[in-house]
């Protein structure tokens, strides 16, 4: 990867810019001011479930014939496992499966050979996933277009609890997205975060009409209104956040159906987990600046002036307040240890020392402040699954909420990078 010179003056400029908040505003205001912010977003969350929760779930008269969409590129491993899964999906009406393999090199084609009662489609060439679903789209017959990714496998009842929530002026419904593989420690952080994500916070987002995006392992769409906006664009690396953001901009809304559970195959490792999210929020950015004309616009309601908003400023805000916080405890802590093995070494009891701790940078007691707020959202969010929160589940919850915001952190800022140094979409 070379840098360019453009990468090289920007962070320049930033750097400079944070240097020069740091020595004229000061540190406690810069931190004042991120807890301010978070501290109201996230308090903003929580009033709004503790108010909106308990919907009544819209009822169905007449059932629309659905068309569900597996696009699959090199996913030997889960594919059978997902077809199996839609064809057990209940359904009181027509139902059709189309799969569309992506010109995949390994053993797919002969998996799809095993099944009957779907339709296939066989690309010679990879184009994409968004390509894909176009090409998936231009087959179907359904009235309603669920498109399913082929390392996810749904309830049996998902179909007949998201389909009802598109009445009226609803023309996508999401899921409650979970995580599939839950053994490695990786993939135990990963349960964490889609809970809260797909549970709390797009429950919330639904209930204030202001949903972000259409998880690409399973949403439902009306097939008129998509086939009426273009589709999927093909060269947005998020297509799922893209047609987001455009259903929006087309006066659309967006439901969440979080009692319809669908698990998804989440990365193994800390480098795969890496390269996926750096690929999410360069998707970010680039629907951020296409999408920039929604940005405090009263025409889009909540979505314009508090989700999309908020969701930037959020990102940022979390990113330099994890490192100003980091910056302004780092030299406090190590005088704290340090001076406390020379007390213990001497022989004096160390509880005289343990008030010297509260002398730490007060950017620490915010960032505990912020941590009890997401204790609370993730007690809610495995009440929403039907999970039970144990001990047994204290290590990853830690480690989640005190070390996970620091990998997102580091990640956001290489999406940045590599956006502002216009890498190679490659992942």
């Amino acid at each position: 990867m070379n840098l360019r010179l453009r990468t090289a003056i920007v962070f320049a400029l930033l750097l400079a810019l944070v240097y020069f908040l740091v020595k004229i505003v000061s540190i406690y205001i810069l931190i004042i001011f991120f807890n301010i912010v978070l501290l109201y977003i996230n308090s903003v969350f929580l009033f709004a479930y503790l108010d909106l929760k308990g919907e009544k779930q819209t009822t169905m008269k007449k059932w629309p014939s659905v068309s569900i969409i597996i696009p699959n590129y090199n996913g030997e491993s889960t594919l059978a496992k997902c077809i199996e899964s839609v064809k057990a999906l209940e359904y009181p009406s027509g139902k059709e499966i189309i799969v569309v393999d992506d010109g995949s090199r390994d053993g797919s084609l002969a998996i799809l050979k095993k099944f009957s009662g779907i339709k296939h489609i066989l690309k010679k060439k990879n184009m994409g996933k968004a390509a894909a679903l176009n090409d998936g789209i231009r087959l179907a017959r359904g009235e309603v277009i669920v498109t399913i990714d082929s390392d996810t496998f749904p309830e049996k009842d998902c179909l007949v609890k998201m389909i009802p929530c598109l009445n009226g002026g609803v023309a996508a419904v999401t899921g409650f997205v979970r995580a599939f593989n839950t053994k490695g420690f990786v993939e135990k952080l990963q349960e964490i975060e889609y809970l809260v994500a797909f549970g709390f916070f797009q429950k919330v987002l639904s209930d204030i009409n202001a949903i972000l995006v259409t998880p690409g392992p399973m949403s439902a769409y009306k097939a008129s209104v998509l086939r009426d906006i273009g589709g999927f664009d093909e060269k947005n690396i998020t297509e799922d956040m893209e047609i987001a953001f455009r259903l929006r901009q087309n006066g659309w809304r967006i439901a969440a159906c979080i009692d319809a559970h669908m698990y998804t195959v989440v990365p193994d490792n800390l480098r795969s987990l890496f390269r996926q999210r750096t690929r999410w929020y360069r998707g970010k950015f680039v629907n951020t600046v296409k999408y920039g004309g929604m940005l405090f616009n009263p025409k889009f309601g909540e979505f314009g002036l508090f989700t999309f908003p908020f969701s930037v400023i959020v990102e940022w805000c979390v990113v330099m307040f994890v490192f100003v916080m980091v910056a302004a405890n780092i030299e406090a802590v190590l005088n704290y240890f340090g001076a406390l093995s020379l007390v213990l070494s001497a022989g004096v009891s160390p509880e005289y020392f343990i008030p010297a701790f509260f002398g730490l940078n007060s950017s620490f007691f915010f960032y505990l402040i912020g941590a009890a707020f997401y204790s609370v959202f993730i007690y809610y969010s495995h009440e929403l699954a039907g999970v039970k929160l144990g001990l047994a589940r204290l290590p990853e919850m830690t480690l989640f909420i005190i070390v996970y915001s620091i990998f997102i952190s580091a990640v956001f800022f290489f999406g940045f990078f590599k956006e502002i140094n216009r890498s190679d979409y490659s992942w």
